[in-house]
């Protein structure tokens, strides 16, 4: 794929997460190609259905922030500051996301994607544990689920800058509360 194409492709992925973060749902196809400053023909041209568009979003975000997770769990000494630091990292990545266009996905295997992500939280979390940082109880799904809530955007129509500002702080909250000792 030429390079201007694959910049295209890009800003319209980055473009449909901001906006499905934004709406809480589908947001209309002319509207992504327009705030991504694209003709309709080019968004087309690389997603020719809507099914296409969201599954490259979700995967997207996906991709990201199990990689800097994987990133983290190799170079932060303290299992529950990288787990900290990828939850932050996940809704950074737009995670909301894939809870949002989840139930509008026809096809929603990504057999490749759920092993990397759950060898991931497998090995956070058991380290974290194992180290005393966090409650001995935590599983793997209270992290999924936690930020499957965080990352949902809220029903009151905050600006997304001020949402995702509250998101980060409630999960520092929700983090503080599962580590061990001061």
């Amino acid at each position: 794929m030429r390079a201007d194409a694959l910049k295209n492709r890009q800003r319209l992925i980055e473009v449909a997460i901001d906006l499905i973060l934004e709406v809480g749902g589908e947001p209309a196809r002319d509207t992504i190609a327009a705030r991504a400053g694209v003709g309709i023909g080019t968004l087309y041209r690389h997603f020719p259905d809507q099914q296409s568009l969201l599954h490259a979003a979700a995967r997207h975000v996906l991709e990201r922030s199990i990689a800097a997770g994987e990133t983290l769990l190799d170079t932060v000494p303290d299992a529950a500051g990288a787990l900290r630091r990828y939850m932050h990292a996940a809704l950074d990545n737009g995670i909301g996301v894939v809870n949002i266009v989840h139930p509008l996905l026809e096809n929603r295997d990504w057999h490749d994607l759920r092993a990397r992500a759950g060898a991931l939280l497998t090995s956070m979390v058991q380290r974290a544990v194992r180290e005393g940082h966090v409650r001995s109880d935590l599983s793997e799904r209270d992290i999924v689920f936690a930020l499957i809530r965080f990352a949902r955007p809220l029903a009151v129509g905050l600006p997304p800058k001020e949402e995702r500002a509250l998101a980060h702080r409630h999960l520092d909250f929700y983090i503080d509360g599962l580590c061990v000792g001061p």
